[in-house]
């Protein structure tokens, strides 16, 4: 799928929540050219062939991109949430901002 930067801009969550339920690539546009991708990260078991499927499509939309060789799933897993000192964590704020509503 490919987006324009605006209207990736605009409409965001839809574009996560489609590379998170159907596991679609979206490849985003800036001035009609190809500046970067979203896609679903995996587990790293399998991230050899995410990498080469990711750089083979990069590489088909004109785009040049460095991946790193380690699965950054991995690397995600070690951040965690700290709460602020009335112990709320980022993602408890963030919903409470919501109010529920998914933008």
């Amino acid at each position: 799928m490919e987006v324009k930067t605006a209207q990736l801009k605009n409409k965001l969550s839809y574009y996560l929540r489609r590379v998170r339920e159907r596991g679609e690539t979206v490849i985003v546009y800036d001035r009609d050219e190809p500046v970067a991708m979203l896609g679903p990260l995996t587990g790293s078991a399998d991230w050899k062939q995410q990498r080469s499927a990711i750089l083979a499509a990069a590489r088909k939309a004109g785009m040049e991109v460095v991946l790193p060789v380690r699965s950054p799933v991995g690397i995600l897993a070690e951040v965690t949430a700290s709460p602020a000192s009335d112990g709320r964590t980022d993602i408890a704020t963030i919903d409470l901002v919501r109010g529920g509503r998914d933008y």
